[in-house]
């Protein structure tokens, strides 16, 4: 059963870095790289190739100081309750046209409404704290201390990730550390 999870664990790992941090480049090399977005230092103590995705393309550590949002949540919504309005999945090129050109209707009447002064929907209160916890963490980072970082960012990540996520962290930083 170790043994399973040990491959398992390696094969996971192995995924992680090719496609989001990259592979180890190199043999006992510990010349220092740094990878940055933006005021993000993440300082990994070994040379690595190219991701298959760029760090600057899925790290949020500048949106979530910027208060920007870190993923799109909100547009799923939009699609979901769009779908909802249409409420059929193949409509008619008619049916569909009527559905957009109502929907076009509200965004303008929602953009009239903010530039007279409304404010728009607020955030719910358990996002907006969760919000406000990132950013206290997030502004307070240490590249000393990833591991304290990583730990405190995943204790905010709602509880049935965490887990997950709180080992991959582990794993990885094992990884990283003495490998």
């Amino acid at each position: 059963m170790i043994i399973d999870f040990d491959q398992d664990a390696d094969k996971l790992l192995e995924y992680f870095e090719k496609t989001w941090v990259g592979q180890k480049k190199g043999r006992g090399q510990t010349s220092f790289v740094s990878l940055t977005t933006h005021s993000c230092h993440l300082i990994l103590g070994i040379r690595r190739t190219k991701p298959q995705f760029s760090i600057q393309t899925w790290n949020v550590y500048d949106r979530v100081l910027q208060d920007l949002p870190r993923s799109n949540n909100s547009i799923e919504g939009w699609h979901r309750a769009f779908n909802n309005r249409v409420s059929m999945k193949h409509p008619t090129i008619t049916k569909l046209a009527k559905c957009i050109l109502r929907e076009q209707a509200n965004f303008e009447m929602d953009i009239e409404r903010i530039r007279v002064g409304q404010q728009p929907k607020p955030k719910k209160k358990i996002y907006a704290a969760l919000d406000s916890r990132l950013k206290r963490i997030v502004a307070s980072y240490n590249f000393e201390s990833v591991g304290d970082y990583l730990a405190r960012v995943a204790a905010n990540v709602e509880d049935h990730i965490f887990i997950e996520l709180d080992l991959l962290v582990q794993l990885l930083l094992i990884r990283i550390n003495y490998n």
